[in-house]
């Protein structure tokens, strides 16, 4: 007989509290700690989601009502996190080029990505059992301007895990 994983239970919802969540929609996260890392980074930490975050607010323009939140949401303590357990995907490794060629000339055949030099990497991946994930942060509720600017950010989050 063996033991089937399962999603934790989220807690009940609190009013005094913020909660982000995360749905990864392919149900699957390509997350690693470094470039040299085999096994995937699960669940995505706090700090990898709010640079998602501050990439959202510079991709709409960095509007200071966002700025604002940012920094509010960045002054507050750890959130808890809730997801579920994964199963990794294989990392062989791939020789893939660099996206960095620089090249000092004009026509310089070297930035051409069929002549770059390949440089190994893994793309470990996580298959979460569910694919939503919260950031809890209990007894902190930002205010209504607050949380329709981090609100904003979130709609157009794109969780980049690739480090």
């Amino acid at each position: 007989m063996t033991a089937t994983p399962t999603a934790p239970t989220p807690p009940a919802p609190n009013p005094t509290a913020l909660v982000l969540e995360i749905d990864y929609l392919l149900g699957v996260a390509f997350a690693t700690s470094g470039p040299d890392a085999d096994q995937p980074d699960w669940p995505p930490q706090p700090p990898r989601v709010f640079s998602a975050l501050v990439a959202s607010w510079a991709a709409r323009g960095q509007r200071p009502e966002e700025t604002a939140a940012l920094e509010w949401l960045e002054k507050q303590p750890t959130p808890r996190i809730v997801a579920s357990g994964h199963s990794a995907r294989s990392a062989p490794v791939r020789f893939v080029p660099p996206n960095d060629a620089q090249s000092g000339r004009s026509g310089d055949k070297a930035v051409l990505p069929s002549l770059r030099s390949r440089q190994p990497r893994r793309f470990p991946a996580a298959r979460p059992f569910d694919s939503k994930v919260s950031l809890h942060w209990p007894d902190t509720v930002p205010d209504d301007g607050t949380m329709a600017a981090l609100a904003g950010c979130g709609k157009r989050l794109c969780l980049s895990c690739r480090s």
